[in-house]
């Protein structure tokens, strides 16, 4: 109550800026210009990208089916978060040690990030080796040795191969593993202010939690950004694929007319009225020249008219 002003005090307040006693605050003019900071770019990225959701999510389902077998444990692989940020704040986020494995997206240019956390590691080479995987690490402090590099590798390929069957229906692409690093201070593929596309999963192994992160440019995807935010091509061309299969094999087993034509000519109405037993009818084609061949009357191969185990046959001999 004591910061309340009196009436006294109102008065003279006023009373003094009404002199110019009393400073104030200058009132900015609202104007159509707009500061634009050239070294602080960011990109305008609109809403969410559905068809990179649903290759995530085939991703999370092919990895772990893979790394299941390859471990010989139950994996749960789930896609559990997709943001756009920028590429100094994806950093700062990346723990130290880690796995950082950085690949190109041929043929998109630029490079990508795949990383997984020391945990993941640590957890995935003792059960490689047979392990329970309750043994307690500590990673700090030490590089990955020879050994555990071998097992990442191997990892991260496996990955690499899911990714890019993950990703056909939207767009062809094939993951090139580059190198790999574990300080995250060492890694640069853009400017720190760069937007990127951060795709995150969490690995659930025999209990424990791990994640792998994936960091795309969003320079890198740029070209292909309508495929990207089409909200049914990767369903679409997922399931077009089974039917087309299906389609196949139902039309292998549908008969069709095989026809030989042996020749033709042209006779007037009167010439078929006259014709008589023994009568000749001489065709546009010699007995042995090349005969067309058509299915349901439509002309698809050339043959050769003969006998083949006391029956007529056709040879064929070109497809047209």
């Amino acid at each position: 109550m004591e910061d309340i002003l009196s009436q006294e005090e109102v008065d003279a307040l006023l009373k003094g800026i009404a002199h110019g006693d009393v400073e104030t605050e200058k009132v900015e003019e609202v104007s159509g210009v707009k500061l634009y900071d050239f070294t602080g770019q960011e990109k305008i990225v609109r809403g969410r990208m559905p068809s990179l959701d649903i290759a995530n999510e085939r991703l999370a389902r092919n990895f772990r089916l893979t790394l299941s077998a390859a471990i010989r444990r139950m994996v749960d692989v789930t896609n559990v978060n997709v943001n756009i940020t920028k590429f100094y704040d994806f950093m700062r986020g990346v723990p130290f040690p880690s796995s950082i494995n950085i690949f190109k997206m041929d043929p998109l240019r630029g490079f990508g990030l795949l990383v997984f956390d020391a945990p993941m590691i640590f957890s995935l080479i003792e059960f490689f080796f047979g392990g329970t995987g309750k043994g307690y690490y500590k990673p700090e402090g030490r590089e990955f040795t020879p050994i555990e590099q071998k097992i990442i590798h191997k990892v991260v390929m496996m990955f690499f191969s899911d990714m890019e069957e993950a990703w056909k229906p939207i767009y062809p692409i094939t993951p090139t593993y580059v190198r790999s690093e574990m300080n995250p201070q060492f890694v640069t593929i853009v400017t720190p202010v760069d937007v990127v596309i951060k795709v995150e999963f969490v690995l659930e192994i025999e209990g424990k939690q791990c994640r792998a992160f994936l960091c795309i440019p969003y320079g890198t995807v740029e070209p292909i950004k309508d495929k990207l935010y089409s909200a049914f091509s990767a369903d679409r061309d997922e399931l077009d694929m089974k039917w087309l299969e299906r389609l196949k094999d139902r039309l292998r087993e549908i008969h069709v007319n095989l026809t030989g034509k042996l020749g033709t000519t042209t006779v007037t109405v009167q010439d078929v009225i006259d014709f008589k037993i023994s009568d000749l009818i001489v065709l546009n084609q010699r007995a042995d020249d090349d005969v067309s061949i058509l299915i349901e009357g439509t002309p698809k191969f050339k043959g050769r008219f003969g006998i083949y185990r006391g029956s007529n046959a056709l040879k064929i001999v070109k497809v047209l």
